[in-house]
């Protein structure tokens, strides 16, 4: 009976360090460190992107504003406008209410966030 049960703590001991191995963990994904800040104007919400402070350009980039706010939701087309900015015209969120956007930059990276106000 002792003999089985080496073999057996054996076996499991071997099984278990194969999951184990670095070679089979997945990598973490990497962190984002992009900010977004919304302002609204009369004419709808511009979005400024940085990274770590620094300004992201946005030429070139196209995305999506969306926004809930209890049981009203809504979304806007973003359009790039200034250095390291993007626009929903038109667009009119509630006060209060949750922001994500997704951007699509020039290079056709895509960031998804959610859009702190001012």
């Amino acid at each position: 009976m002792k003999f089985t049960n080496i073999v057996l703590a054996t076996l499991l001991s071997i099984s278990t360090a194969a999951f184990a191995h670095p070679e089979h963990e997945e990598a973490p994904p990497p962190q984002q460190t992009m900010k977004l800040h919304a302002a609204k104007q009369k004419d709808g919400v511009v979005i400024h992107v940085t990274d770590k402070g620094v300004k992201v350009p946005t030429a070139g980039a196209s995305g999506k504003l969306v926004w809930t706010e209890g049981t009203k939701n809504g979304e806007a087309v973003l359009e790039s406008v200034g250095e390291n900015s993007m626009q929903a015209k038109n667009a009119k969120p509630p006060a209060g209410s949750k922001m994500q956007a997704s951007i699509t930059f020039a290079d056709k990276t895509v960031f998804t966030g959610d859009v702190h106000a001012k």
